[in-house]
């Protein structure tokens, strides 16, 4: 795995499963939000010695995209679970994480592609810093093949 896809190991908790026996679609959606933050400390840094990327974090990000494709039924088990998260896209003030959750048997369950914007204190969009744009840029991996509504449709 490379070393911009960032391995993300989680505990599923009992209150994740619903009344199918499985764990929830929500649960799902928090597990890709977990995911994210923990792996963003490494991707959106300057530079690989800076300790993490909160100086992005001076406005906020915000959430203004995310497309969750379920692939499997996943059941809970003691056994943690993998979310690996990468960039797979950088704009002037926006930027795409791919993220998908496997089990110890490699079973893949979900995928997700989140768009996030830079904010300033306002709440306005605002630009990447150049060198955490330059940074960034070089840690880009393939986007997700997620199924085009059009072809999941027909």
């Amino acid at each position: 795995m490379s070393s911009d896809v960032v391995p993300v190991s989680l505990q599923l908790r009992w209150g994740d499963m619903d009344l199918n026996a499985h764990v929830n679609n929500v649960a799902i959606a928090r597990l890709f939000e977990e995911s994210r933050i923990r792996a963003s400390h490494r991707l959106l840094a300057r530079d690989a010695s800076a300790a993490d990327g909160r100086e992005l974090l001076e406005g906020g990000l915000v959430v203004v995209r995310q497309e969750i494709e379920f692939l499997a039924v996943m059941p809970y088990t003691e056994d943690d679970v993998t979310c690996s998260v990468w960039l797979s896209r950088v704009g002037r003030s926006s930027f795409d994480f791919s993220a998908r959750i496997t089990g110890v048997d490699d079973t893949a369950y979900a995928q997700a592609e989140t768009t996030l914007v830079r904010v300033d204190v306002s709440g306005r969009p605002a630009p990447l810093p150049d060198d955490v744009l330059a940074a960034m840029s070089d840690r880009l991996r393939e986007p997700l093949p997620l199924r085009s509504r059009s072809a999941a449709r027909a």
